[in-house]
C-alpha cells in the first residue's frame, strides 16, 4: 500500500516528499500548466491528474486541449489519470501507467453499474470515488475491493472518510491524503493517515 499526497502547486511538492510514497499533481488547481520537463525534478513518482470541474475539479477549458496535456505530462509521471468516459485512442498515447478513475459527487450507483467499469476498463488501475449515502453504499464499495484486484475504490464524504483507510486493508494500492486542507470531500491529512496505519498495522 502506498500513501499518496494530492498537492495543488509547487511550493507543496516541497513539503509532501518526506511524507509521500507518491505525490499527486493536481494541475488543474495549479496557477498555470508547468513546463512538463519540471517534473523530472521531483524525487518521488508522480501521478498528474486535470480534473474537469464536472468531477470535482477546477478545469473548464477545452477537453482535447487538457487531454493533449496529459499525454504531455506522461512522458515524465509514473501514472497519469484518466477518467473512465476518455476515448481509447487517448489511453493508447500515455507514456506510463493509467489510473482510470470514476467521481460521482452526488451519490454511489448501484454495484451492477459499478462493476460493469470495473470489468471494462483499459487503464492499469481502475479507481472509483463516489458520494457516501448510508452503509448500503459501503457494502457496494467492499464488495467490489473484495472481487477485483488494482481497484481503489472508496466513499467521500467526512462521515465516510474511514472508507479510504479500509480500502487499503482490502486491497487498494494507493490512499489519497491531504497535506493540510482536504482537497477532497472526506479526504485525509497525511500524518494523520500514516499515525492510524502504524497504530492499526
Amino acid at each position: 500500500m502506498k500513501v499518496v499526497v494530492t498537492v495543488s502547486n509547487f511550493a507543496e511538492v516541497f513539503r509532501a516528499l518526506d511524507v509521500s510514497d507518491l505525490i499527486e499533481l493536481r494541475l488543474d488547481l495549479f496557477p498555470k500548466f508547468p513546463d512538463e520537463r519540471k517534473l523530472i525534478g521531483i524525487k518521488k513518482p508522480v501521478i498528474v491528474t486535470v480534473r474537469r470541474e464536472r468531477e470535482g475539479g477546477m478545469f473548464k477549458g477545452d477537453e482535447i486541449r487538457r487531454l493533449d496535456a496529459i499525454a504531455r505530462y506522461s512522458s515524465y509521471a509514473k501514472y497519469v489519470d484518466l477518467e473512465c468516459d476518455v476515448p481509447d485512442e487517448y489511453f493508447e498515447l500515455m507514456k506510463c501507467g493509467v489510473i482510470e478513475s470514476y467521481h460521482n459527487l452526488k451519490e454511489t450507483p448501484c454495484y451492477e453499474f459499478l462493476k460493469d467499469l470495473v470489468e471494462s476498463r483499459r487503464g492499469d488501475i481502475f479507481k472509483i470515488a463516489t458520494m457516501g449515502r448510508d452503509k448500503t453504499d459501503v457494502l457496494k464499495i467492499v464488495r467490489l475491493l473484495c472481487e477485483y484486484d488494482n481497484l481503489i475504490a472508496f466513499l467521500m464524504g467526512d462521515e465516510f472518510a474511514y472508507t479510504r483507510i479500509l480500502s487499503l486493508f482490502l486491497g487498494s494500492p494507493f490512499i489519497y491524503c491531504s497535506l493540510d486542507k482536504s482537497i477532497a470531500p472526506g479526504q485525509l491529512e497525511v500524518n494523520k493517515v500514516r499515525k492510524i496505519l502504524g497504530i492499526l498495522r
